[in-house]
């Protein structure tokens, strides 16, 4: 199926909150700084706790199968954050997809030459996701039970 990245509505942020049902899958979501329950109409601006770019993830119908941000927080580096896909679609390669489009999205817009991500080391699909995109570990002292993970784009 194709899908396009854009700059997330009011109504993906409806939809991306029905995506998470209590307060762990929030935490483990969006960190410490969005508190469970959250209004979907305070998302983007709950979201934005620093410098980032946030995008949706849309079908051929502009309904959002995936959302995710980009940070900037080293030089020419650029952090994945926030990656979420429509739990319908999980195992269906949507994540991929949302992963190489924000990859892309940061080298074309802001020439990052380097991406990193924080992933939790009890969620092995999205480990392998990204070690299949050519992430790999780095030691990085964080969060209890994460790992870090750091991919150099080839240009």
């Amino acid at each position: 199926m194709n899908y396009m990245l854009c700059s997330p509505s009011p109504r993906h942020f409806v939809v991306l909150g029905s995506w998470i049902n209590d307060a762990e899958q929030c935490l483990r979501w969006a960190g410490p700084k969005l508190t469970f329950p959250f209004q979907a109409q305070t998302l983007p601006s709950s979201l934005e706790t620093e410098v980032c770019d946030s995008y949706a993830l849309v079908d051929a119908a502009g309904e959002l199968v995936g959302f995710g941000q980009i940070f900037r927080r080293e030089p020419e580096t650029g952090h994945l954050g926030r990656i979420i896909v429509d739990p319908k679609r999980r195992q269906q390669g949507v994540g991929q997809q949302l992963c190489k489009e924000l990859i892309n999205a940061g080298v074309r817009r802001h020439a990052f030459r380097s991406m990193t991500l924080w992933v939790f080391v009890d969620n092995p699909p999205a480990i392998h996701l990204y070690a299949s995109l050519g992430f790999a570990p780095e030691a990085r002292e964080g969060m209890e039970g994460c790992m870090f993970m750091r991919l150099n784009v080839v240009v």
